[in-house]
Order: C-alpha cells, then sequence, then structure tokens
C-alpha cells in the first residue's frame, strides 16, 4: 500500500492518479513562479543568479514532464 494509493493495492483508477499528478503540477506549478521572481530579482539587481537559474531550470524541466505524464492518462 502506497501513500499516494491508500487501500487499494497496486491498482488505481485513471481519475484519481489524474488527480493526484494535477495537484502536483499546481504544487510545482507554485514554486516554479517563485523561482521566477526570484530569479529576475536577482538579474535586476546585478546579483549571482547562476543557482536561481538552475533551480528554475530544474523546476520547468519537472513541471513539464508532470504535465506530459498528466495528459497522457484517459479521461
Amino acid at each position: 500500500m502506497g501513500i499516494f494509493n491508500p487501500g487499494t493495492g497496486t491498482g488505481s483508477h485513471p481519475r484519481a492518479r489524474a488527480q493526484r499528478l494535477e495537484m502536483v503540477i499546481g504544487i510545482l506549478g507554485v514554486f516554479t513562479l517563485m523561482a521566477l521572481i526570484q530569479t529576475v530579482a536577482l538579474e535586476l539587481r546585478g546579483e549571482d543568479a547562476v543557482g536561481a537559474a538552475l533551480l528554475l531550470a530544474v523546476l520547468v524541466l519537472l513541471t513539464g514532464w508532470v504535465i506530459r505524464r498528466r495528459l497522457a492518462i484517459k479521461p
């Protein structure tokens, strides 16, 4: 029994899986937006923004990957 699948064993209803992925997309979207704002602010102030830009790139790639997984689920 997994943390994202309590009580149903190994199988999962496609709609439930889609809802979990939509929740993850929302959470990642918030953190991606915050990383974007931080990166832009650092760039405008002329400070070192390499770490923030790398974090933003990772979050954008992760968000895109989760969105692709969500779109692959048939409703």
